[in-house]
């Protein structure tokens, strides 16, 4: 083969691997999210309680928690490739589960579907270091716009689709066929898995002694600067729209520019190759995206008549801040193993701090009755974000290794 031959070859197997990722990417948040605007349709379809509803996406947040170190240990145990078939598998068994008109299945459905997309979560950013560890930053920014185009197609179609389902699929609930249609991205990932390159080598236990990441202050360092992305994203998401109807903006209002925290999520990807020309390293971009959150929080508290703007730049900071932990991630750890164990302990601890944050809002907004509070909580919780992401986006030389 010569080496023209030989280089278009590698170009189309990394082609491959990238489009895999970002096929794959598309199933990570919306199988999740899209349930919620059907969430009124199926709690009078399974005579469910508001409580017993809410634990639909509840569930799959502490799996996409509690399943984080199972995903290390299947990327470990054999390989990243096929760690990640067993995820996609899982992913399209909960959501065929999740869509049968009955509430044990509809559990077990979104539990799998947490657990597929935990093992996504965890072992696709390191496929993008290992096979791409000149291109992290920018790569990983297309994966979590990815992410973010799958859950605003999956939530943007779930009701039109519930609506239309029945005149072509009159034996499902419309609720159930919409459900079902979130197939539409794993599917396609699921037969992309069989070209893409494979590692020959997996690396066993036995040959393997895994850097105690519980035991770095690093390692502990990246994991709370994610961990509290986390927090600040489910809890402005969760509240924003309760909060800017106390601000007096009406229903329609608060649902529109709380939309419009979920577009600017989609900023940070595009935006990437201008921001990375004038603000090169991990720490100026990290502060880029600080900063805009900070200024959207003080917004929502102190200027609300320009909410629009708040929401605008609180998804374009607090995006660009995932962008950047995961990044991290990647940038400060010496190995895939390193990365794995990394990534597995950063959503572990994430996800769980995630999944307490906005129950703990609630129930300070409950105790003083004002919204005021629990803004001053948030722009506290960014001022910590602040300095441990100082801390994180060190130059190398700054700080040891993991």
């Amino acid at each position: 083969m010569s080496k023209v031959a030989m280089r278009a070859s590698f170009q189309r197997r990394d082609w491959l691997l990238l489009s895999f990722i970002f096929v794959m990417a598309l199933s990570l948040r919306g199988p999740v999210v899209g349930i919620a605007p059907l969430i009124d349709v199926v709690e009078p379809s399974l005579h469910l309680s508001s409580s017993a509803s809410g634990l639909l996406t509840t569930l799959p947040i502490l799996a996409f928690a509690l399943c984080a170190p199972l995903a290390t240990l299947l990327g470990r145990r054999y390989g990243l490739e096929l760690a990640l078939l067993l995820g996609s598998i899982t992913i399209a068994i909960g959501i065929m589960l999740r869509s049968v008109n009955a509430l044990p299945s509809l559990y077990l459905g979104v539990t799998l579907v947490g657990v597929g997309i935990a093992i996504g979560n965890v072992l696709l950013p390191i496929l993008l270091k290992r096979d791409f560890p000149n291109r992290i930053l920018q790569l990983t920014a297309i994966y979590v716009l990815m992410m973010n185009l799958g859950g605003a197609f999956m939530t943007g179609l779930a009701v039109p689709v519930a609506q239309w389902a029945p005149t072509w699929l009159p034996q499902l609930a419309g609720w159930s066929s919409a459900l079902l249609s979130h197939l539409i991205f794993i599917l396609p990932a699921l037969a992309l898995w069989f070209f893409i390159p494979k590692h020959q080598t997996v690396t066993g236990p036995a040959s393997y002694a895994p850097t105690p990441m519980w035991r770095s202050p690093l390692a502990w360092i990246i994991t709370l600067f994610l961990a509290l992305d986390s927090v600040l994203n489910y809890i402005v998401n969760a509240w924003i729209p309760t909060i800017l109807a106390a601000k007096g903006y009406d229903a329609a209002t608060a649902g529109l520019y709380h939309s419009y925290i979920q577009t600017a999520g989609m900023i940070p990807a595009l935006a990437l190759p201008l921001l990375k020309r004038y603000f090169g390293s991990p720490r100026q971009l990290t502060s880029i995206a600080i900063l805009a959150t900070l200024a959207s929080l003080l917004g929502f508290a102190f200027a609300p008549a320009v909410s629009a703007l708040w929401s605008f730049l609180f998804g374009f900071g607090c995006t660009l801040g995932f962008v950047m932990g995961l990044s991290l991630i990647s940038l400060r750890t010496a190995s895939v193993h390193e990365a794995a164990a990394l990534s597995g302990m950063a959503q572990l601890v994430g996800y769980l701090m995630a999944a307490a944050g906005p129950v703990t809002i609630g129930a300070l907004f409950d105790w003083t009755q004002d919204w005021q509070y629990p803004l001053y909580v948030l722009i506290g919780i960014v001022l910590v974000w602040a300095i441990i992401g100082w801390f994180a986006s060190a130059q190398k030389s700054e700080h040891r290794s993991i």
